[in-house]
């Protein structure tokens, strides 16, 4: 009687090598996951540092109550920022005025990291 070939495996009992799990490996971050972790940690800085440009009544209506309301709201202010970049073309000029237009403030670390991005987006990386 013939039988089936058993899987090898490395160790006696585990699993065949094909079957075993493998850590998943993190995507590399794009241009725009960096800005995007940028503007988010600028527009916090502007508005909890201890040189707080952004007052908290531009963030929304309403005061902020929670951490989660306050994270929520400056994820709304990246998302909009982003969405002006990308009706501007991201020009790097167009930085300072999506700033301004979304914020009503200037905040510099802000503006730094639309240039940083505006920059990878013409080396080629924009996909």
């Amino acid at each position: 009687m013939t039988h089936a070939p058993r899987p090898r495996s490395d160790r006696p009992g585990g699993p065949p090598r094909h079957l075993r799990r493998h850590a998943v490996c993190p995507r590399p971050a794009t241009w725009r996951t960096r800005a995007s972790d940028e503007l988010r940690a600028a527009l916090a800085l502007a508005c909890l540092g201890d040189a707080a440009t952004v007052p908290f009544d531009l963030l929304g209506s309403g005061p902020v109550r929670s951490r989660a309301d306050l994270t929520a709201r400056i994820d709304t202010l990246t998302a909009a920022l982003l969405e002006r970049m990308d009706a501007e073309g991201w020009d790097p000029g167009a930085a300072p005025r999506a700033v301004t237009s979304v914020l009503a403030a200037s905040v510099p670390a802000a503006e730094a990291a639309l240039l940083r991005a505006a920059a990878g987006a013409r080396q080629g990386e924009m996909r």
